[in-house]
């Protein structure tokens, strides 16, 4: 390479610094706000360009902010409105002074089962999850990490099973006796 073009290539080289600081303090942040507006007819509407807004609703509008929520913390609405208006809730009640049960009715044995076989086989599944990302063999370089809270689930769950086993038995006897054979 002649001289002249390592010297213009090393000055073309000071700009660079220049042009990233540039594009770092020039650059614009990504925002991802989504508004939400109701029209004459009720239909709520929602977009995140404010521009799109009806210039008659903009007024209207509301700013709903998309925050995800902080590790292991429940997603929180972040909008305004109340869940329920404020004051006392007034519910229609039977007109001869009985109370109105408000308990859902308590579910048959059948269904107590399915549920306990559901809840066992969801069990089963995260333990032989975690069992995989353990093992030597499905994981030989140990390159699948598994969470310490995961692992606090793993053995919450190898405990907990034994039992599930037990009261879905004792369902499954009381669902269909055994037939004595004659």
């Amino acid at each position: 390479m002649p001289a002249q073009d390592l010297i213009l290539y090393y000055e073309r080289m000071k700009l660079l610094p220049g042009i990233l600081a540039a594009t770092v303090l020039f650059a614009t942040p990504a925002v991802a706000d989504i508004y939400r507006w109701e029209d004459e007819s009720g239909v709520i509407h929602f977009t995140d360009d404010v521009s799109a807004i009806p210039s008659k609703y903009r007024g209207k509008s509301r700013e709903i902010l998309k925050a995800p929520p902080a590790e292991g913390q429940p997603s929180l609405s972040t909008m305004d409105a109340p869940s329920s208006p404020p004051g006392p809730s007034f519910s229609p009640g039977p007109s001869n002074g009985e109370t109105i049960r408000r308990f859902p009715p308590r579910d048959d044995d059948a269904t107590l089962a399915e549920k306990l076989r559901a809840k066992i086989d969801a069990k089963e599944q995260f333990i032989r999850g975690v069992d995989e990302k353990r093992s030597l063999a499905t994981n030989p370089y140990r390159n699948r990490f598994v969470s310490p809270s995961d692992l606090e689930l793993y053995r919450k769950y190898k405990e907990e099973l034994p039992g599930d086993r037990e009261r879905l038995k004792a369902l499954d006897s009381r669902i269909a006796p055994p037939v004595k054979e004659p």
